[in-house]
């Protein structure tokens, strides 16, 4: 999996789970990380990073504003922030569904526009769903939102081929993250039996693909949502 050429990725989510996976992934193989957190001093291992772009995924007016002075080239971005509330639509009230979407959907759409000349031809955007966008779950919103990301990262890979590709990950029940922490007792392991597998994935495990979508050997990968769910969901 390990390319000679070293690159700079800006990542989001960094501080817990997925995105933390993958930047412990980036930095074992000697590539650049520009970290995105809403508190820098919450930064796991603050210190090896260079620079540190602090952004409230919750307030997407401020983005543009955020981004205006923005003048790194990067080689990817990749896209871990979300919220997972657990909330049906009859539980969720407005201000928690802005909230929601405007962290799930608005602010990477926003970050997206923001980086349309600072991505390097060859480059990558991936951006991830969850299995819930697929087949949809209890949490409605959520499920919508994640579908929104999906149905873009198509539209997206169409207008920025065939400088820089545009891929999706769907992962299912995945240990250490908001899918599986603070689960009311017992509900962690009714969720393992719906799994062909019968396991949650590891934070690792999505970081891998998702370093490995980054690379020159998935050249051919653009606008395809791959699904990580130990078989859960089929398609």
């Amino acid at each position: 999996m390990q390319e000679n050429k070293k690159k700079i990725f800006l990542v989001s989510g960094v501080t817990s789970g997925m995105g933390l996976a993958f930047c412990n992934l980036l930095q074992l193989e000697g590539h650049d990380v520009i970290p995105i957190v809403r508190d820098k001093t919450k930064l796991v291992n603050s210190e090896k990073y260079q620079n540190i772009l602090e952004c409230d995924y919750s307030d997407s007016a401020q983005i543009d504003h955020i981004f205006k002075n923005f003048d790194f080239e990067i080689d990817a971005f990749v896209n871990f922030a979300a919220v997972l509330p657990g909330k049906s639509i009859f539980e969720q009230a407005y201000e928690g569904l802005q909230d929601l979407f405007n962290i799930n959907v608005i602010t990477p759409i926003l970050i997206i526009k923001n980086l349309k000349n600072r991505i390097k031809k060859g480059g990558s955007i991936i951006l991830i769903g969850s299995i819930s966008g697929q087949k949809g779950s209890f949490d409605d919103p959520y499920a919508a939102s994640k579908g929104a990301i999906h149905s873009l990262v198509k539209s997206l890979a169409l207008k920025f081929a065939p400088d820089i590709r545009v891929v999706g990950i769907a992962p299912g029940i995945t240990d250490n993250t908001g899918m599986t922490n603070n689960l009311i007792p017992g509900l962690y392991e009714q969720n393992i039996e719906k799994v062909p597998l019968k396991c949650a994935g590891k934070p690792e495990d999505i970081a891998k693909i998702a370093l490995m979508l980054t690379s020159e050997s998935a050249q051919f990968i653009t606008g395809s949502i791959i699904d990580i769910n130990g078989g859960q969901y089929l398609r």
